[in-house]
């Protein structure tokens, strides 16, 4: 049934996606009801794939495509309690959609390994879970500040091509941008506390570099929601912070990971 839920989810969001996309491109009404229906219903399958996946089986298998996956779903609700919003949010669905159907279509394909959660204490998991949901919203962050910049640079060379102009408002993707960001800030900031509370020795468990480079990415993204607070950052300034960030953290994550297992032959823990 997971499987099922999980396919199911990711064709109504694909479709969903579909025909606000047919409706900018054909110059219709770009929020007509039945992609609001279609994304409802794949959030209600996808939350039911979740349930079986984080509350049915034990041990729990925690995987990067796993935690992905929730995280879309959150967004996706994200956009949902947003078509409602005078801003309309709502329009972040154009992207925020498509990319939920994909991950959730990687997370059926693909036999990513996990690590398998059991007998673990609350600290520790906080720990792991906080740890990749925080790459996993900071990550998608970084895809919209690749949206961002394309429709910032055709906007400058006044090149508005028809895809171009099917994109959500620049204002609206920079909205998503930053709430992804914060979400990510705050559980990057969960996970960086409930690390130093069950880390013993920093350098005989060979985790020093991947803290640093945490820390480091932590106050990047630290910086760039107190310049958007109190200076109004935005654009370029937190596209740049945003995928620096999102670099860091990536060698926190997988960089030094890959040095310490291949070139070192050592390990986490």
């Amino acid at each position: 049934m997971h499987d099922i839920f999980l396919l199911s989810a990711a064709a109504c969001y694909l479709l969903a996606a579909f025909l606000l996309y047919r409706g900018l491109m054909s110059d219709a009404d770009a929020r007509p009801r039945a992609p609001a229906v279609l994304a409802a219903a794949g959030v209600v399958l996808h939350g039911a794939a979740q349930a079986q996946h984080w509350f049915v089986n034990s041990p729990v298998e925690i995987s990067f495509l796993n935690v992905l996956s929730l995280c879309a779903l959150v967004i996706v609700l994200l956009v949902l309690f947003a078509a409602v919003n005078p801003n309309r949010l709502f329009a972040a669905g154009l992207v925020a959609l498509p990319l939920a159907g994909l991950m959730l279509v990687a997370e059926w394909a693909i036999d990513a390994p996990g690590n398998m959660l059991e007998n673990v204490t609350p600290t520790v998991g906080a720990h792991v879970v906080s740890s990749v949901m925080a790459f996993g919203f900071l990550a998608l962050a970084g895809v919209y500040a690749v949206f961002v910049t394309v429709i910032d640079q055709a906007l400058r060379k006044h090149a508005l091509s028809r895809m171009v102009r099917a994109l959500p408002a620049l204002d609206i993707l920079e909205s998503l941008l930053f709430t992804l960001v914060a979400l990510g800030f705050a559980l990057l900031t969960v996970s960086l506390l409930t690390g130093f509370l069950f880390i013993d020795n920093l350098f005989a468990q060979h985790l020093v570099h991947k803290t640093v480079l945490s820390i480091a990415a932590w106050l990047l993204f630290g910086a760039l929601l107190c310049g958007r607070l109190f200076w109004g950052w935005r654009g370029r300034t937190a596209v740049r912070l945003t995928l620096g960030g999102v670099l860091v953290l990536i060698l926190a994550y997988f960089g030094s990971k890959l040095v310490l297992e291949a070139v070192l032959g050592r390990s986490w823990g």
